[in-house]
């Protein structure tokens, strides 16, 4: 949720909305948003570490 907040989409639509057009997104591990965090620099990657009550080291 933190990272889709700080990408906006391409195509405009929204992020979970297209993940979830044929089925409901529950407990799965997006990997574009995973990438995309490694993309985000360093005081943003620290803003989404601490919504999660985790370090920037365990999220990478």
């Amino acid at each position: 949720m933190h990272v889709r907040a700080n990408f906006p989409p391409l195509c405009g639509r929204d992020h979970l909305a297209f993940r979830s057009y044929y089925h409901p997104c529950k407990n799965i591990i997006d990997g574009d948003l995973c990438e995309q965090f490694g993309l985000m620099d360093a005081a943003a990657q620290r803003e989404v570490t601490e919504g999660l009550d985790r370090t920037t080291s365990e999220v990478r």
